[in-house]
């Protein structure tokens, strides 16, 4: 089968997103499919709105000559009307819905109105989370198309062996909690939120490392170094910046729990990398963060912005480091429960293949 993978920008991209598709299009590769990938570039969306209505947008596409075009659910505002042009069949892979995204009232309702379009060009969906599938659901406002729900997984360092003895020393052994972040720092991951959390507590020996790129929203990311020289934070808090690959896994090995207080998150596969390496998380219960983690078993869901129940949290898990070990052994086997790449990007080719001649 001919299969299209379109996105925005850099497949490459450090993100949730752009990992789904990198692991998508090396298994759909690896069972004989031939996957082109067409990158448009990411520019300002009334410039996106009017892909449209570009004959050159349309010519690319159609000379692909694809038995089926997979699109990235971001370029919506590209194709929403497009679509309808194309004469093949037409998925949507969904990470995220930009109108559940924390935007504006009016943004919001904008957004909303492209995506009702958009989920009615398409042939099918793929979603990353039941939580999106019911979002579709409420926008469409009618029966669903043909539609699967493939999770994203967290199995993508091979080389990463979780040691339940090490795990366990690591929770007993005095000192500082170690708490990590992983999430591009900007305003939807929330750490403003733990920032806020740290400044409650008394002296407390917490420490935290922050890995993600700060250069997306660079006024917030000033306003959060401006929240740590304010509360004192300076030598508690480590923005690291980008770190991929062992370095990551070695951050992992070295902290106790990982902490993303997110606004909204479609799924959060952070979340499952973390519970690899035997971490508990800590979520919010605004999104799909819940079809993760299970509420004072392998970690705790707060209420988006709730900084004080998240101080107590982490002061708790810092005195009690007996329940630290219970959490971190039930979130390493909440992993194995968890689907791995294999599984969901199967699902994802018998869904596409259900259409082959």
């Amino acid at each position: 089968m001919r299969i299209g993978l379109l996105i925005y920008g850099d497949i490459n991209s450090i993100s949730g997103g752009y990992l789904y598709n990198r692991q998508l299009l090396a298994y759909l590769r690896r069972r004989g499919d031939e996957v082109v990938v067409i990158s448009w570039p990411v520019r300002p969306l009334w410039q996106q709105l009017g892909d449209n209505f570009r004959q050159d947008c349309l010519r690319q596409l159609a000379d692909a000559k694809l038995d089926i075009l997979i699109q990235d659910g971001m370029v919506q505002p590209s194709v929403f009307l497009l679509n309808r042009r194309l004469r093949f069949r037409v998925v949507t892979l969904l990470h995220l819905l930009a109108s559940y995204d924390q935007q504006p009232r009016f943004r919001a309702w904008f957004y909303r109105a492209i995506e009702r379009l958009y989920l009615r060009s398409v042939t099918g969906i793929i979603a990353n989370s039941h939580t999106t599938l019911a979002q579709v659901s409420h926008i469409l406002d009618k029966p669903l198309p043909a539609h699967c729900v493939a999770v994203p997984a967290g199995n993508h360092f091979p080389l990463a062996s979780p040691d339940t003895h090490a795990i366990r020393l690591r929770a007993l052994a005095p000192g500082s909690l170690n708490i990590l972040v992983v999430g591009n720092v900007i305003r939807r991951k929330g750490l403003h939120v733990l920032l806020a959390a740290l400044s409650l507590l008394p002296e407390e020996n917490l420490h935290v490392t922050v890995v993600g790129r700060l250069d997306m929203e660079p006024d917030y990311v000033s306003q959060i170094k401006h929240q740590m020289h304010a509360a004192g934070l300076q030598n508690r808090v480590c923005l690291k910046g980008p770190v991929q690959g062992q370095a990551l896994v070695a951050l992992y090995q070295q902290h106790h729990l990982m902490v993303l207080p997110s606004a909204y998150e479609s799924y959060g596969i952070v979340y499952v990398e973390a519970q690899q390496f035997g971490l508990p998380v800590i979520g919010t219960t605004g999104g799909a963060a819940k079809e993760i983690i299970a509420q004072g078993d392998n970690g705790y869901l707060i209420a988006p912005e709730d900084s004080r129940s998240l101080a107590a949290i982490l002061q708790n898990l810092h005195h009690d480091r007996a329940l630290l070990v219970q959490l971190s052994l039930r979130a390493l086997a909440a992993y194995a429960r968890h689907p791995s790449w294999e599984e969901s990007c199967a699902r994802i080719w018998d869904y596409c293949h259900q259409w082959a001649d």
